[in-house]
Order: structure tokens, then sequence, then C-alpha cells
């Protein structure tokens, strides 16, 4: 198994597209910034649960919601 640290992600975008990797390649990514990444994942979950209840008769709640939620995202 290969390591690499310490690595800005526009570094690990050049390393990833410059390899020829199977599909079912599996990566382990650590981050120094543990609160942030969990911040983003909440983030992402909301989202795609305001997805799935966009057909639900909430159409303009959601919409709303998931206006918000990309205004959040750009910050």
């Amino acid at each position: 198994m290969s390591t690499v640290e310490h690595v800005t992600l526009s570094e690990l975008q050049n390393l990833l597209q410059s390899l020829q990797l199977p599909p079912e390649t599996r990566l382990t990514v650590k981050f120094e910034d543990a609160q942030a990444v969990e911040k983003a994942l909440k983030r992402q979950k909301a989202i795609e649960a305001m997805k799935k209840l966009k057909g639900s008769g909430n159409g303009n709640l959601v919409n709303a919601l998931l206006v918000e939620r990309e205004k959040e995202a750009l910050l």
C-alpha cells in the first residue's frame, strides 16, 4: 500500500488525474480539521434528505432550504 501525506487538494487532484486507476480502487483520506469535515458531511446529508423530500408536497420549503444550503456552501 502506498502512502502520500501532507498534500493539498490541488496536488491530490493532479495526482489522481495522472494515474490510471481501476474504478474499484479505494482511497483513505485523513483530514487535519475533523470539525470542518464533520460539518461538510452533515450539510451534504441534509441536502440529500431535502432532495428526497422535494416531491413530497413541501416543495416551497424544500426549495428554500436547498437555496440556503447552497449559500452556506459558498461561504
